[in-house]
């Protein structure tokens, strides 16, 4: 459950961290997808706590390219749709 926390916190901050207003993506879409994600992770830690372990390094990387975008909230929304379909699988 430790991890979870940690990975939890580090994509919360890392997409929440690129997100600052654009037009396609807003800062309100951006917000919507960051919660959906969370819950989603929440689920698959709650049911399949090895299956979120193997994805750490994905959600690691995508938390870390969407934070090193800065501003750029498109790469946010993307990196957020891309983690939420590797948790759907």
């Amino acid at each position: 459950m430790r991890i979870t926390s940690a990975l939890l916190a580090l994509a919360a901050i890392g997409f929440l961290a690129a997100c600052s207003g654009e037009e396609v993506c807003t800062t309100e879409l951006a917000q919507k997808k960051a919660t959906d994600l969370m819950t989603k992770m929440q689920e698959v830690a709650a049911t399949d706590a090895a299956r979120l372990a193997e994805l750490a390094p994905k959600v690691q990387e995508l938390a870390a390219n969407a934070s090193a975008q800065g501003d750029d909230l498109q790469a946010a929304c993307k990196a957020m749709d891309e983690m939420m379909a590797e948790l759907t699988k």
